[in-house]
């Protein structure tokens, strides 16, 4: 089979490194995500369970031209649907359309929903039921250049949502970008890492799986490609448990954050509390400009407030002014910081020279994380 793993727009040549690393070869990046090539089942079990970056896999089962919504009801209707919505199992479709003659992504999903149940309705005499928020098959239709791609979604829910996210903030860091920035670091898990502007702590955690090499997948107990009729629970635990023997110890004093909110160190607290690796994240409710972690760290990455509108800006610069002061005096040289923001006006305020920018998308926001060398 072939598959199409997804993830934020401009992480595409990140997530074809690392399927390199899971030891997948037939790898093309594509757009919002990447082509992998002649697979087995083995390989959506291992994805969807190893891969930090991907956001769902997606397995084609028909793509054909699509230039109205008959040629569309026409291509999803030639697929065997008994054989991935069973009887008594409800289904849902997450479209993504741009195409001159269908009118939007909502009405691509009407017509394709009314092709799978009327074929089901003509051979088993029942129409499956529709279920947007829990639903045993998650489809996914892409249409654009006259182009349709019908897949299942074998993740089910976005694999972004790791499980531990108990407590939030306001606009929380999305894990996947997390780990990604984590990657742009060469983060190997044995550095002494700050996160002075925590939030949440998705940064602090991601690391702290990073370093123990838990599998990112590791707290998810529901996955898409249950539903699959090439599903092996035998195959499957045997990649599961495999990637779980691999999970080491590590050491102490290695990873520290901070935050000035109190509330957002709550919630660090409680989201590390449910990775089962809180004893090893080390968070301070403070001001980063007054705070001393144990260990000097060599790492810094964080992903300061950066305001949207020029005001709120404005009221940032003595912030980010602090944090460039904060990367010179206290780190261990030599040393790394890296800071993640929207504002290119803040990026300067920071008052050192990068000496690399990864332009990366955060919900929309062109955002930029800044690499600075400490010496």
């Amino acid at each position: 089979m072939d598959l199409f793993i997804t993830c934020a727009q401009r992480l595409e040549p990140l997530l074809v490194e690392e399927l390199g690393q899971l030891g997948f070869m037939h790898v093309e990046a594509g757009f919002r995500g990447v082509h992998v090539k002649n697979v087995n089942i083995d390989a959506v079990y291992r994805i969807n369970y190893l891969s930090r970056l991907a956001g769902r896999v997606l397995m084609p089962l028909a793509s054909f031209r699509c230039y109205e919504a008959k040629s569309l009801y026409g291509g999803i209707i030639k697929v065997d649907w008994l054989k991935y919505i069973a009887r008594g199992k409800t289904f849902a479709i997450d479209a993504n359309v741009s195409h001159p003659q269908l009118r939007n992504s909502l009405f691509a999903a009407q017509v394709a929903k009314d092709a799978i149940c009327d074929q089901l309705r003509d051979r088993i005499g029942i129409r499956p039921n529709i279920d947007v928020q829990e639903p045993d098959v998650q489809l996914n239709l892409y249409i654009h250049d006259q182009w349709a791609i019908m897949s299942v979604d074998t993740s089910g829910k976005p694999l972004s949502r790791r499980g531990y996210r108990m407590e939030s903030v306001e606009a929380p860091f999305q894990e996947t970008l997390a780990a990604a920035l984590l990657m742009l670091a060469k983060y190997q898990g044995n550095e002494i890492l700050l996160d002075p502007c925590c939030g949440s702590g998705t940064i602090l955690i991601e690391a702290a799986l990073i370093a123990s090499k838990t599998p990112p997948g590791f707290l998810r107990k529901q996955w898409g490609f249950f539903s699959l009729p090439e599903f092996s629970q035998t195959e499957w635990l045997k990649v599961k448990n495999d990637a779980d023997s691999k999970k080491i110890d590590f050491p102490k004093h290695q990873i520290f954050g901070c935050d000035i909110n109190k509330q957002a160190v709550h919630s660090t607290k409680v989201n590390a509390r449910a990775t089962g690796l809180h004893q090893q994240i080390e968070v301070s409710n403070c001001d980063f400009r007054e705070f001393y972690p144990t260990v000097v760290p060599n790492l810094v990455i964080t992903n300061p407030p950066h305001g949207r509108r020029l005001e709120d800006e404005e009221s940032l610069c003595p912030l980010y002014r602090s944090l460039g002061d904060f990367l010179k005096r206290q780190t261990a040289k030599p040393a790394k910081g890296f800071v993640f923001t929207g504002s290119p006006m803040l990026s300067k305020e920071v008052g050192l020279a990068a000496k690399r920018r990864y332009v990366l998308d955060n919900g929309g926001v062109e955002s930029r994380l800044l690499e600075y060398d400490l010496f």
